[in-house]
């Protein structure tokens, strides 16, 4: 049996971008070491989807956040 490190420095995100209309057209899990690095990746997201309006930052099924345009 093959046994897995996993590095618990980091966490685990999910970006959702979200469009005017409610719909989450675009889904990004990220690890992040912090909420910081997670807001960069957030706001990456939303510069490369021109259709969302806000990106909602997720972490252990908690909505943590919304970055809007």
């Amino acid at each position: 049996m093959n046994s897995v490190a996993y590095d618990t420095s980091e966490h685990y995100y999910t970006l959702l971008g979200v469009r005017p209309d409610g719909v989450a057209s675009v889904v990004d899990l990220i690890a992040a070491e912090d909420l910081a690095t997670a807001r960069r990746g957030a706001a990456a997201l939303l510069d490369e989807h021109r259709s969302c309006s806000l990106v909602e930052v997720w972490r252990d099924g908690a909505l943590v956040e919304k970055l809007s345009r």
